[in-house]
């Protein structure tokens, strides 16, 4: 082990099961062939979920996210919520952690901030980590890959040393913040990629922990892993895949949020899980501020730093507690002989949406959006129909057969 550990020594303590993997495969020695059985299910080792299922020992999480979008505050929460065990985000929390945070772009100031911060918000003090928490020196970069002395070969330089470190101190989940400030590889080459995120995996496996790491996007859309900064074998080498993104405009129109404030609200997308299903709809957190209390001479006011939420949409079909008296009202019409529409270009008096958000409370936006499920499911269909004054006009008729149960 170096004279500069990577990380400041802690008492050890809490539960580690027996490393998963003491050694990556080597192409040296003799390869031979040997017979595989179906084995008793009984002896199958599970497999060791820490956080939900983003984060899982031995393996690595590669969570893609543009600037500005409160990934280092997630992490934090993340880890946060990892050593106090609390679901602080409402993700599943398997056991209690200790969490290490490789932070390579911000002064520890600025992290001290944050902690503070996150602290404040979620009522954690420093009593309630009991030590579990670790952080690499502000001073001390980090090289898990290289290029050798020729020009060609890739070198390792810190690898044996973050992994003692994660041993030394029976770290559980290791948060790299940013994969790009750990290697000096060219970052659009393959193969180099390749041997970088190769060493992150040996220290998954030879540290028995989980490593996240925190990378940046191109410039183009967020809409996939695949919009990931440089070569895409790094997205391919991670085992899981997380896309951390802010809200569209067409998202924030649909969920009733003020375009002016979209950009405080961003979504966690399960971009690529090899090893469990995958979520079945994005995960949504705030980005709110708090007010430290750090005012002094000239400052006037703390300063305010970011913190990270977990955020729910309004969810109409969960508050919906008698759909059928609003397809009631519908189907009656807005007066004898007429039939209320789902166009928002007719008089207010006729759009159905009307109904809904006045029964609802919700915006008119997600109105709509429940009239236009309920067409495409064949509750409401638009059929023509001569008004009081013998006028041909379009309307909604309601399919009792369709109607929920």
């Amino acid at each position: 082990m170096p004279d500069d550990p990577i990380f400041s020594a802690y008492d050890k303590g809490g539960f580690r099961p027996k490393l998963a993997v003491d050694n990556e495969p080597s192409p040296g020695g003799p390869f031979a062939l040997r017979n595989l059985h179906i084995i008793n299910q009984h002896s199958i080792p599970h497999r060791q979920w820490l956080y939900g299922t983003d984060l899982i020992r031995a393996f690595v999480t590669l969570l893609v996210a543009p600037g500005g979008t409160g990934k280092s505050s997630l992490i934090l929460a993340m880890a946060l919520a990892l050593t106090t065990n609390r679901k602080l985000l409402r993700t599943h929390i398997h056991q209690r952690c200790r969490v290490a945070l490789l932070n390579l772009e911000d002064p520890q100031e600025e992290i001290d901030r944050r902690l503070s911060a996150l602290g404040m918000h979620y009522n954690i003090t420093d009593e309630d980590l009991e030590d579990r928490l670790f952080i690499s020196p502000p001073d001390r970069g980090v090289r898990i890959a290289e290029a050798g002395p020729d020009g060609f070969s890739v070198i390792y330089p810190d690898e044996d040393a973050i992994i003692a470190e994660v041993r030394r101190n029976q770290i559980d989940v290791l948060a790299v913040d940013p994969f790009a400030e750990t290697h000096a590889l060219e970052e659009n080459s393959n193969p180099a990629m390749v041997k970088a995120a190769a060493a992150w995996r040996r220290v998954a496996r030879q540290g028995n922990c989980s490593v996240i790491l925190a990378h940046h996007v191109r410039k183009g859309p967020v809409d996939s892993i695949d919009a990931a900064r440089g070569a895409k074998a790094l997205s391919d080498s991670a085992r899981i895949g997380l896309l951390l993104s802010t809200m569209t405009e067409a998202e924030a129109e649909s969920l009733g949020i003020e375009a002016d404030d979209r950009l405080q609200y961003v979504r966690l997308d399960d971009a690529k899980a090899n090893l469990a299903k995958r979520a079945g709809r994005a995960r949504w957190f705030r980005l709110s501020e708090v007010t430290l209390d750090n005012a002094q001479p000239p400052y006037q006011r703390g300063d305010e730093v970011g913190v990270v939420e977990s955020w729910e949409p309004l969810n109409v079909w969960n508050s919906m507690v008698d759909a059928n008296a609003i397809l009631d009202r519908i189907a009656a019409g807005p007066e004898p002989g007429e039939l209320y529409t789902d166009s928002r270009r007719h008089p207010a008096t006729r759009w159905a949406g009307n109904i809904i958000v006045q029964e609802m409370g919700c915006s008119p936006e997600q109105a709509a959006n429940i009239i236009h499920t309920w067409m495409r499911n064949g509750v409401l269909i638009p059929t023509a129909y001569g008004n009081n004054n013998r006028k041909e006009r379009r309307g909604l008729k309601v399919d009792d057969a369709r109607r929920p149960s």
